[in-house]
């Protein structure tokens, strides 16, 4: 007796059993229940119910534990997607400060770049016309001078 059930589950223990190709399993494949739910093993379970079973006391809880379920997962969605919108409002803000550093940096930039051009031009001109020279350095050195103060007072 007991050989028969150990040589069975020697032979289980290596290879799991075949299923048979003519009977399918699931019942998506078969076709005939509709796909509703999460749960395979409820898929094929008749979803109506009856006046009578409505009328018991256990169909009432269960359904009215699964509305309570259902409202309290509505209510939690609520929240994150409120705080979802917060999250993407700050995201937005962060984003245009980012934006704001930028156009200060490439001002900064200009400003510097075109002052010490301006600057470095002041002995050429010097030498031509004093005025030219001087116009130079003042235009160059307030380039330069302020750029460095404008990007400090938005820092």
């Amino acid at each position: 007796m007991t050989t028969k059930l150990e040589n069975k589950s020697s032979v289980y223990e290596d290879t799991p059993p075949e299923p048979d190709p003519k009977s399918p399993i699931d019942p998506i494949e078969t076709g005939k229940t509709p796909l509703t739910g999460k749960r395979l093993a409820l898929r094929s379970v008749k979803k109506q119910l009856t006046d009578e079973e409505l009328a018991q006391s256990g169909t009432q809880k269960m359904l009215l534990e699964m509305l309570e379920d259902a409202e309290n997962e509505a209510d939690n969605m609520k929240t994150y997607v409120s705080s979802f919108y917060e999250a993407d409002k700050k995201a937005a803000i962060l984003g245009e400060k980012l934006n704001a550093d930028k156009s200060i940096e490439i001002f900064f930039g200009v400003g510097v770049g075109l002052g010490g051009a301006i600057f470095g031009l002041v002995p050429f001109f010097w030498v031509k016309d004093v005025t030219f020279g001087l116009i130079c350095l003042v235009v160059g050195l307030s380039l330069t001078i302020g750029s460095c103060i404008g990007r400090a007072v938005k820092r």
